[in-house]
């Protein structure tokens, strides 16, 4: 607040005005018409909504609150003192019973108290201790010092606010009040507060209903219910029993805190929350000041999980603000310096102080979101209180963090999307341990209708994978999701430019089914309700309703190319002699031998059968007519299609155990080994664009194990600084020939497990 007050002489002569810079002071007229329509937009959410149930502790408080007000209680409440010393812990110096003072100020800013400036704490404290430390006690006397002090400094800002001297203030002046106190409250956590604490329901507040706002607000650390509710499903998820006096209390490990709030904020946090979690999980604590030693790791109840989840919003917000204050600046209030303008953010490209919706997708697009129309009009109901007028709105500065902070936690998914990546996730997630291996993740891209290699998932997995498990949580998932989606999107938007009309930038609606069937899509489309040219968000909603039938064909061809369909298709009709479209026992046999899968023991041959019901069944879902019976070795075309990507998959998941099981051996965890597959497959990818190691691979047979040579060995080792004389070159040669399969010299070659044996040598060796 220092610095932000400023005030005036009325020029009439009449009372003092005070108002806040940055904040309009609109005219009485104004300001009287725009209370009016907030009372009358608070009045449509409380008849859509009705009364919202409060849960038992925030009854407490208020029934704690009302009782302090009116004189009937003083001192903290049990609660209260809990909730101080497990933030008292956090601060305090490791080991010790004490806090530095130097430290209250972030312990104060931890509990989300705003008027910390370090005269006001300097002030307090005098009255407590003139030490440079306190024990809980002594903290606990500055406390309630503190708070007498916070609630006469509300008050007098609350009077300022109350131009008009009636004792109440509007919902309006709330808003610039709490904005000018430093708080950031989202629209709908705002409404869900004033339903709580306006009790007459008059759109005013009295002083002691704003105190109870700012309590209600804190309650939840600003989120809403809604926003509480997965706060509270992710601590779960994440949470450990705990193992001291209270059983069957939850607590969320530090290291797990990092994962526990990227799942509710998005991937766009992980920087921060990762360096969040290594500070607690160290011991160190949040106490600005340095030591040379540290306390055990304390694991967080729900409340403090909140704090946390509250502080990281913050660290959002001021990253937000570093980025683009500037874009909310009106002109006079911009720098008059041309090189200090030159840093200004030019997303507010016509000065006006608030981002248009053609000033946001700008935004949007440089962070690599295609703003499409549905997303933005979801989001905009969030975040703004009126109509949105895509030529007329702007966003302030708050309404812009709101909407980008949603934006990226749906990473710019709706939200009935988001909820339907979920399902398709939790369906793959056949373990249920909360992360899909790269394996899962290829047979629900699959799944979904797009064409994906094992290899290549694993490469994208890693680019997406920001704990290093080498698995993908949701969060994970749906970034990749993303990227998928944006490719789609790219291609939807080079069709529409290349086929628009350059004169209305808009689709003939004539050259629609033409711009569908190079999209990849099948005739006969549907009929769509469009007697007008189409918009590019138009095509896109088109594209995405012909989605269903496009997938249903993707899953018929299991994931595999049409290349790969058509050496299929050529093997199918060399072993049906007879040219009747299916082939029987005898000459599956010869063609599973061609791929080196032909069973060799009656359990196998039995769970052969049973994998050709399966095809045909996973056929037949994905529209295929086939009304062979169950039991039969006779198979036609496309259920031999779904039999080879099952087969596949069998030799994937094989091949996935043995690398697990080399992987424990050599004890490396599962992000090392994914580090290793990554700079393997680098090497294997460069010697073969080289042309120095290929290998032919016979029409029709399974996809060979990619390998690396010893010439590539030995560029790999050399890339890793190490240098080769002839003594260890031996050495080394002598350790891959070991390594090969068939113990080959010149020509020795290791797949993937071989070359993580390799790699364990290395750094065991000198």
């Amino acid at each position: 607040l220092d610095g932000g007050m400023s005030s005036s002489k009325d020029p009439a002569g009449g009372n003092k005005r005070t108002s806040f810079e940055g904040v309009e002071d609109n005219e009485p007229a104004q300001r009287s018409a725009q209370v009016e329509k907030d009372c009358q937009g608070l009045d449509q959410v409380r008849a859509s909504s009705g009364p919202r149930p409060i849960d038992a502790g925030l009854v407490a408080l208020l029934e704690t609150l009302s009782a302090r007000f009116e004189g009937r209680s003083d001192g903290l409440s049990e609660t209260e003192i809990n909730h101080l010393q497990t933030a008292f812990n956090r601060f305090k110096i490791p080991g010790e019973s004490d806090l530095y003072t130097a430290d209250l100020q972030s312990l104060l800013n931890y509990l989300g108290h705003i008027l910390t400036g370090a005269d006001a704490i300097a002030g307090v404290l005098r009255e407590v201790t003139q030490y440079d430390y306190l024990d809980f006690n002594e903290f606990l006397q500055f406390i309630e010092k503190f708070f007498e002090y916070e609630r006469e400094e509300f008050r007098l800002k609350f009077e300022a606010f109350d131009e008009d001297r009636s004792g109440e203030i509007s919902i309006l002046e709330l808003r610039r009040l709490t904005k000018a106190l430093g708080y950031h409250p989202q629209r709908q956590m705002t409404e869900e507060a004033l339903n709580i604490v306006d009790a007459d329901g008059n759109g005013q507040l009295s002083f002691d209903e704003l105190c109870m706002f700012l309590a209600v607000y804190s309650y939840r650390e600003g989120f809403t219910t809604i926003e509480t509710a997965e706060l509270r499903r992710q601590f779960d998820r994440f949470s450990v029993d705990s193992q001291g006096p209270q059983k069957n209390l939850k607590l969320l490990p530090p290291e797990a805190l990092s994962d526990a709030l990227v799942q509710v904020f998005g991937l766009e946090v992980s920087n921060y929350t990762q360096a969040l979690g290594e500070q607690l999980a160290s011991g160190q604590g949040l106490q600005k000041s340095t030591f040379d030693r540290a306390s055990a790791a304390e694991s967080m109840s729900f409340a403090e999980f909140l704090i946390f989840a509250r502080r990281l919003r913050e660290n959002e917000h001021e990253r937000c603000l570093k980025n683009h204050a500037a874009s909310f600046l009106t002109p006079a209030e911009r720098p008059g310096d041309v090189e200090d303008a030159k840093q200004f953010d030019s997303a507010d490209a016509d000065h006006s102080g608030g981002i248009s919706e053609r000033e946001l997708r700008k935004v949007l697009k440089s962070k690599s979101y295609t703003p499409l129309r549905s997303v933005l009009d979801e989001i905009f109901a969030e975040v703004y209180p009126d109509d949105w007028d895509e030529d007329e709105s702007e966003l302030d500065f708050d309404q812009f963090f709101d909407f980008m902070l949603v934006l990226n936690r749906r990473d710019g998914f709706m939200m009935r999307e988001c909820e339907e990546l979920r399902k398709t996730y939790e369906r793959f997630d056949e373990d249920d341990s909360g992360e899909v291996s790269a394996m899962e993740v290829a047979a629900l891209f699959r799944h979904v209708g797009y064409r994906v290699n094992l290899e290549d998932i694993r490469d994208e997995v890693s680019q997406v994978d920001a704990n290093g498990s080498g698995q993908l949580d949701f969060r994970e998932f749906l970034r990749l999701m993303r990227l998928y989606r944006e490719k789609e999107l790219d291609r939807v938007k080079k069709a529409f430019e290349k086929n628009r009309d350059k004169s209305t930038g808009s689709l003939p609606l004539k050259m629609l089914d033409q711009v569908l069937e190079a999209l990849g899509n099948e005739a006969p489309f549907p009929n769509y309700p469009h007697t007008e040219d189409l918009s590019f968000d138009d095509l896109v909603d088109i594209v995405d309703s012909c989605r269903s039938s496009f997938v249903a064909k993707e899953r018929k061809k299991a994931g595999f190319s049409d290349v790969e369909l058509e050496e299929f298709e050529a093997l199918f009709h060399r072993f049906d002699k007879d040219h009747s479209k299916t082939i029987d026992n005898k000459e599956l046999q010869g063609i599973l031998k061609e791929f080196g899968w032909e069973p060799r023991t009656r359990e196998e041959q039995q769970e052969l059968i049973s994998k050709l019901d399966m095809a045909r069944q996973l056929a037949r879902e994905a529209g295929v007519n086939d009304e062979s019976e169950n039991g039969s070795p006779d198979v036609k075309f496309w259920p031999f299609v779904q039999l080879i990507r099952m087969l596949r998959t069998g030799e994937d998941k094989a091949e996935e155990k043995k690398v697990l099981k080399v992987m424990q051996e050599l004890r490396f965890s599962e992000g090392e080994t994914e580090e290793f597959r990554q700079v393997f497959r680098s090497w294997v990818r460069r010697a073969t664009e080289l042309a120095e190691e290929k290998e032919a691979v016979g029409k029709g047979a399974s996809t060979a194990a990619e390998t690396i040579g010893r010439d590539g060995v030995h560029r790999l080792v050399r890339s890793l600084g190490i240098s080769i004389n002839p003594a260890n070159k031996d050495v080394l040669d002598q350790r891959v020939s070991s390594l090969d399969e068939h113990c080959r010299q010149e020509t020795a070659r290791l797949d993937f497990c071989s070359f993580l044996r390799l790699m364990r040598w290395l750094l065991d060796s000198d």
